[in-house]
């Protein structure tokens, strides 16, 4: 059996409990980044799990997760890889919640409100130039 491959460009990884905006997210965030490997996880708990393997250039993080929330998930993910890049992404548009990210670690925060306008210019500010679609 072949060992499935990696796609060469940046990892970016999706952390939301809800299947459709997940799947909605990771469907924008593909067609915006054809270079990057675009996944999802359902928790914190999850992700902090596959962020071992897959090393991600950056994370969506929702802050309401079941279990261990986006803010406590992300202090976890800086210390486990400082080099991700964390983007809040929550309903929550309040500052308490803009500064928790911040401090917890996030490089920037995107109100779901605001996904189509937002979301895709917040993590291209992230990623090499290479990892742009031109």
């Amino acid at each position: 059996m072949a060992k499935e491959e990696k796609p060469p460009g940046a990892t970016v990884l999706i952390v939301e409990d809800h299947a459709p905006t997940r799947e909605m997210v990771r469907l924008l965030l593909s067609r915006a980044f054809p270079a990057c490997h675009v996944v999802g996880a359902e928790s914190a708990e999850q992700a902090l799990e596959q962020c071992a393997s897959l090393n991600p250039r950056v994370v969506v993080m929702d802050i309401s997760l079941p279990g261990m929330d986006g803010i406590e998930a992300t202090r976890r993910l800086k210390a486990l890889l400082p080099d991700t890049r964390v983007v809040m992404h929550s309903s929550h548009d309040e500052p308490i919640y803009r500064d928790a990210g911040t401090l917890a670690g996030a490089s920037a925060f995107v109100a779901k409100s605001r996904t189509y306008s937002d979301l895709v210019p917040a993590i291209a500010g992230l990623l090499p130039p290479a990892m742009l679609r031109t």
